[in-house]
């Protein structure tokens, strides 16, 4: 159900903001006040949450109560969360995304570019952010000197506003701060398609003001989320999280117990030298009484032992821990099965991971495309034409494991029934198919310049033999 902030501010069920603008009119300060409180109040606490569970700071665990009378009090932190993020995110980007063009010369640009911007590491930034909060941002920019940049941008301090038309297309971009504000207002960069505005939204009563020229002609903040929905990899497995550090907490008290174990005697009196002896020496030497002639009681030396839930516990983390893997759709890679797994049993393994990294590979596509348009737009790679964005291959390489043997075969195969790019695609070991195929281009001229080169030499070494024996005749 959306929620309406005002008559033409609306919230989605995603999380996704919406604003019905009228034309000649721009975003009043009032509404780009709502959206901001919005965000600070109803999304940023989640953000928070997420970014504390992946650095390890899993607050069920570290504020729960203390244990009464000194017991021990374990706060064991098992942190899932990281490890989930950084699994998921490995697969999707620990190959660099691959983003080329069909023609050699704009390829070659292109590829130069993305290597002086640190285009992969700023993809994987923004995955991996992605993978935290649900979605996160490309944010372009340029410096005092008109140098371009890249970058990512937390969703925190970043969102994008779309129409509330059927096309949902991007009208606003807003990065924003409280820095030195003191909860009073917000510093605002607020980017139009044709303007960009500085303001701060407690002193801003007259409206946004006239601004400047946007010199990208585009919203620079392009929206990249995980899924349609914007779940993160650990929103729906953080209870599981709770419980596992919980359940390997209480186990550690367990241990902590039996080594403080209290020691029983029944049927004998024990004096403060007597227990120091026992500290002491560790030799159990007691009787009853002192008095030979009164009757033996029976003598009863031993520890006062806790019930043993071990087994119990074993079961539950061992089922907390298949709960996690399955609900979060990531493969456990210390999975000691994995091994002596056949490759179609792999498969089958990383097939849920798989889908997951499909569908968000389809969400990235789709920014890096916008992302591209805008840095092509500026004309500041040269050699690539300024619509060249719609023809870009943007190829994510899943680290799965890899039979080279079993996809050269493929590969073969393929060769005689597919195009060049499509059966270099089947080939891990390829990294970058269009140079791929400029260099078997390459080797193919020069070993046909050889061969004709030794032709030629033959001919003009059998011309010389036929030369000399008519002389000779």
């Amino acid at each position: 159900m959306a929620e309406y902030l005002s008559k033409r501010a609306i919230v989605s069920d995603d999380g996704v903001f919406y604003y019905s603008q009228k034309q000649g009119e721009n975003l009043s300060i009032d509404d780009l006040r709502k959206f901001i409180d919005y965000n600070e109040s109803r999304f940023v606490p989640d953000y928070k949450k997420y970014k504390d569970y992946y650095k390890g700071k899993h607050v069920a665990i570290i504020q729960a109560p203390a244990k009464p009378n000194g017991k021990p009090d374990n706060r064991v932190i098992l942190n899932f969360a990281k490890k989930l993020v950084d699994t998921f995110n490995g697969f999707l980007t620990g190959n660099p995304v691959k983003i080329t063009l069909e023609e050699e010369i704009a390829n070659k640009e292109l590829a130069e570019f993305n290597r002086r911007k640190n285009i992969p590491e700023v993809v994987a930034e923004v995955s991996k952010q992605a993978d935290i909060y649900g979605k996160s941002h490309f944010f372009i920019f340029s410096d005092e000197k008109g140098e371009i940049y890249l970058t990512a941008a937390t969703p925190d301090e970043t969102f994008v506003i779309y129409d509330d038309t059927v096309l949902h297309r991007p009208l606003y971009g807003v990065r924003y701060s409280s820095q030195g504000n003191f909860g009073v207002g917000y510093n605002v960069e607020l980017f139009s398609t044709e303007k960009t505005w500085n303001v701060n939204t407690s002193n801003a009563n007259g409206g946004l003001g006239e601004g400047q020229v946007n010199e990208f002609k585009s919203i620079p903040i392009i929206e990249a989320s995980e899924n349609s929905e914007r779940i993160s990899v650990i929103g729906n497995v953080l209870s599981i999280v709770d419980e596992l550090n919980k359940a390997i907490s209480e186990k550690s008290n367990d241990v902590d117990y039996f080594g403080d174990a209290y020691m029983k005697v029944l049927g004998a009196l024990l004096e403060q030298e007597d227990l120091n002896a026992l500290r002491d020496t560790r030799i159990i030497n007691l009787k009853s009484s002192m008095d030979e002639d009164e009757p033996a009681e029976n003598l009863d030396v031993d520890f006062l032992s806790k019930p043993d839930a071990d087994a119990t516990q074993e079961n539950l983390i061992n089922r907390l821990l298949d709960a996690l893997y399955q609900t979060s759709m990531i493969v456990n890679l210390n999975d000691k099965d994995f091994g002596n797994s056949s490759g179609v049993a792999l498969e089958m393994k990383f097939k849920p991971m798989l889908n997951l990294a499909t569908g968000k590979a389809r969400q990235f596509t789709k920014s890096l495309r916008e992302v591209y348009r805008i840095l092509f737009s500026t004309g500041l790679i040269a050699g690539v034409d300024t619509e060249a964005w719609s023809d870009l291959d943007i190829l994510f390489h899943y680290d799965l494991p890899h039979d080279i043997k079993d996809e050269a075969q493929t590969a073969q195969t393929l060769s005689g029934l597919v195009s060049r790019k499509t059966w270099l695609k089947a080939l891990s070991i390829v990294n970058d198919v269009q140079a791929e195929s400029d260099a078997i281009d390459k080797e193919q001229q020069d070993q046909l310049a050889t061969n004709m080169q030794v032709i030629a030499d033959n001919r003009g070494l059998t011309d010389g033999i036929g030369q000399g024996r008519k002389e000779a005749d």
